[in-house]
């Protein structure tokens, strides 16, 4: 009896050690595993604030050099001259209107940077214009305006850059503080509305009723979502909370490339990617609109997207897709496809994640051809057709009238109910943009 009671008590003790071996092991793993996680949320947030400073330094650079355009244009004398210094003025703000949604700023609130970016490129624009038609001195205030405004945007920038590498200090840091709140000017000067990106492609998305009744995804199928559709393997490093939640994505692609994705929370939808310059391979014959159309229903956006517009400059082409049901345009739907070299680069669908959803309008009263009665009679009309078109917090059932004067194009935004003008718009006569009809 004795000896089966020692034999059961070697057998607990041995029992006991198996467990406490067991647990030390799990202990010591448990270790290993927050230690490897640790580190690689270290390395997430590197990457992260290498993104951010480098944005934050081209973003100087380039509004540095919108700056000191602005101050030639001050005192420029010769129309030559002038011409020259405004078409650089409209590069600049370009690459700093593009650079600037790297930024951890303004990327689902518009806090009036990008905007101001934008008016800026127009401003050239509508400038090189009136030089040719000898009306550049109308211009002199705005130019005062609009360096008093870049000045300022700059030294918001500057001062933001200056703290990078000292005392420890993080961008991303700021970020979370809220202290990082670079914005532009409310610019109030009048000059023509002038397309830069297709047809209001700078809509608000103030009401995300699009994504209204969809389910929320977790940070998992956000992960899947980069991966599978884009080839972005990367860790979520926030939620932003702006006008709609979105996983924050930052990773590397196929290629090792760095890369930056946005993933709805309530839907799982792209709203936005960059890609960096590499890109993503994609092999194709198509003409680079058919390419975009493709590639954004691969992405899982609608099968009515169709170009609306396509703008292409140093072989980077932006084509702007919008879907088209019932022989209705729905300019508030927009999805913008960046592509170069044959390859994807970026992808902006904000308007398309906050509108896309199903919408039933009363039959327009107008005809295509009372339409046309409603806009001026010096324009020789192109085309006709219905759009639905973003009008402050809402949207209208109009006629989008395509036509010429003088060989400037434009667009006349006319209500389908009641003949309103609700809007106009000019194209930019370039080789580099045109509509896609």
């Amino acid at each position: 009896m004795k000896e089966k009671m020692k034999t059961s008590h070697k057998v607990i003790i041995a029992l006991v050690a198996l467990l406490v071996a067991a647990l030390i092991g799990v202990i010591v793993w448990l270790s290993i595993w927050v230690h490897n996680e640790s580190l690689r949320a270290d390395d997430t947030r590197r990457q992260m604030e290498n993104v951010y400073s480098s944005a934050l330094y081209d973003s100087l650079d380039s509004v540095g050099e919108m700056e000191n355009n602005l101050a030639k244009l001050l005192v420029s004398s010769s129309d030559g001259e002038s011409i020259s210094i405004a078409a650089d003025l409209q590069k600049c703000a370009s690459s700093a209107a593009e650079v600037v949604g790297r930024l951890p700023v303004d990327m689902h609130e518009h806090t009036g940077l990008q905007k101001f970016l934008n008016q800026v490129g127009d401003f050239a624009a509508s400038y090189i214009r009136a030089v040719g038609s000898g009306k550049a001195d109308n211009y002199d205030g705005a130019i005062e305006d609009i360096y008093a405004a870049t000045v300022g945007v700059r030294e918001q920038l500057s001062e933001a850059a200056a703290r990078i590498g000292t005392d420890g200090y993080s961008v991303i840091a700021d970020v979370e503080a809220g202290n990082l709140n670079v914005s532009g000017k409310e610019m109030n000067v009048e000059y023509p509305s002038i397309i830069y990106d297709g047809p209001f492609s700078d809509a608000d998305n103030r009401c995300w009723k699009g994504l209204e009744n969809l389910p929320e995804i977790s940070e998992n199928d956000a992960l899947s979502i980069a991966r599978d559709k884009l080839g972005v393997d990367g860790r979520v490093y926030g939620v932003s909370e702006g006008d709609e939640a979105m996983y924050e994505i930052v990773g590397a692609a196929s290629d090792g490339c760095e890369s930056y994705v946005s993933v709805t929370k309530k839907g799982g939808l792209i709203a936005s990617a960059f890609l960096c310059a590499e890109g993503r391979g994609v092999e194709s014959e198509e003409t680079e609109s058919e390419r975009a159309r493709n590639i954004a229903i691969e992405l899982g956006y609608d099968e009515s997207l169709v170009p609306v517009w396509y703008v292409e400059s140093d072989g980077v082409a932006v084509v702007n897709l919008a879907p088209e049901k019932d022989g209705i345009i729905y300019y508030t739907d927009l999805v913008k496809i960046k592509l170069g070299g044959g390859k994807l680069l970026g992808i902006e669908a904000c308007g398309y994640c906050a509108n896309h959803c199903e919408r039933t309008y009363p039959p327009a009263r107008m005809t295509p051809a009372s339409a046309k009665t409603c806009v001026s009679k010096k324009l020789t009309v192109t085309s006709v057709r219905l759009a639905v078109i973003p009008m402050n917090d809402t949207e209208a059932l109009c006629y989008e009238v395509a036509g010429s004067y003088k060989g400037l194009d434009y667009f006349v935004y006319v209500d389908a109910c009641d003949g309103r003008q609700l809007n106009i718009m000019r194209v930019i006569d370039s080789e580099q943009g045109k509509l896609v009809i």
